[in-house]
């Protein structure tokens, strides 16, 4: 009978133990990516749009308005020009992003870069994204391109 309930004791501690385990990760990876998520923008030099818009939500859900920039994209997901292509897939490190569009009139987009930190103005430490933007219309590649994804910052 005691056997029983120290095998129970030892359980239960082991459990909260992995609990522990999982939720201090959790949380590790949340302050490694908390500051990596709000809007970027790139210069993609299409006809449409000289300028590219990204937008990472911890939630899904639109980030708020810029104070310096009430036009600018709070929705998730990439903006070129007017058109939003909402995320089908993304995945965020602490290292990078990654991203794949759903399909807008055949045109779909993907994107795999790394973060690192810039100074812009007098702030520094401000997030980027330097990667590979493919642009794919009806399952054809027809554009690739090196991109600079500029964290947007008020200043």
């Amino acid at each position: 009978m005691h056997c029983r309930i120290l095998r129970l004791v030892l359980l239960f501690a082991l459990v909260l133990v992995q609990a522990s385990a999982v939720s201090a990760t959790q949380q590790t990876h949340k302050q490694q990516t908390g500051d990596f998520y709000g809007l970027y923008y790139a210069a993609w030099d299409s006809p449409e749009s000289n300028s590219v818009a990204l937008v990472i939500s911890p939630d899904g859900r639109p980030i708020a308005p810029k104070a310096n920039d009430p036009d600018a994209p709070t929705q998730p997901g990439f903006h070129a020009g007017k058109s939003h292509f909402h995320f089908k897939s993304s995945h965020l490190s602490s290292q990078g992003f990654s991203f794949r569009t759903v399909s807008l009139d055949g045109t779909e987009f993907s994107f795999r870069g790394r973060f690192g930190r810039e100074q812009v103005d007098s702030i520094s430490g401000v997030p980027y994204l330097l990667g590979v933007l493919t642009e794919t219309r009806n399952g054809r590649v027809v554009r690739t391109k090196k991109l600079h994804f500029a964290h947007a910052v008020v200043l």
